[in-house]
């Protein structure tokens, strides 16, 4: 899941937008089985550090559906991490 949440962002072409589920699934053909496991992904990366993925859910939102049957759908503000501070070159060293 990692990779094709990297390849949504980088097709996106942004450093952070709003995804849902179902854009994910609609982006990458995939059938709605596939939900649960996204949508734990991305609820996983929202409360906890995971290396393996270069963004993170900053933010996580409810609305509901503008077509019935009306139900509650989360959408999740996906962000780039900020790259690893570099360690100090020796050249700087008191």
């Amino acid at each position: 899941m990692p990779e094709l949440l990297e390849q949504y962002m980088e097709a996106s072409g942004t450093a952070e937008c709003w995804v849902t589920v179902r854009d994910l699934r609609t982006f990458f053909r995939m059938d709605e089985t596939t939900g649960p496991a996204i949508s734990g992904f991305l609820q996983r990366i929202h409360h906890g550090p995971f290396p393996a993925c270069r963004y993170r859910v900053t933010r996580m939102e409810k609305f509901r559906d503008t077509a019935p049957p009306y139900r509650i759908i989360k959408k999740y503000l996906v962000q780039a991490r900020p790259a690893p501070r570099s360690l100090r070159s020796a050249d700087n060293r008191p």
